[in-house]
């Protein structure tokens, strides 16, 4: 399993745009990997989109990114950038 944590930058936090290419890059570029995001209590599924909706991330919080199975090393680092930019509105 690989891990690491992530401050958000965007103010505006981790909303639907950056989510919604989170999930899609998660499945369709890692399909054999299994992708959980951790923010305080909460654990989720990285490649649902509802489940990631439901993290409600906001800007400085950070987040954890585990990934395991498949290439753990490159989902990490493709999956991770998604933490660490700032999306267009």
């Amino acid at each position: 399993m690989n891990e690491k944590t992530y401050t958000i930058i965007n103010p505006t936090g981790f909303h639907t745009r950056p989510a919604r290419l989170f999930v899609d890059t998660a499945n369709e570029q890692f399909p054999d990997t299994t992708v959980t995001v951790i923010k305080g209590e909460k654990v989720i599924n990285g490649k649902s989109m509802l489940h990631m909706l439901t993290l409600g991330v906001k800007y400085q919080e950070q987040v954890t990114l585990q990934v395991s199975g498949g290439n753990e090393e490159e989902a990490q680092r493709v999956l991770g950038t998604f933490f660490e930019a700032i999306h267009n509105e």
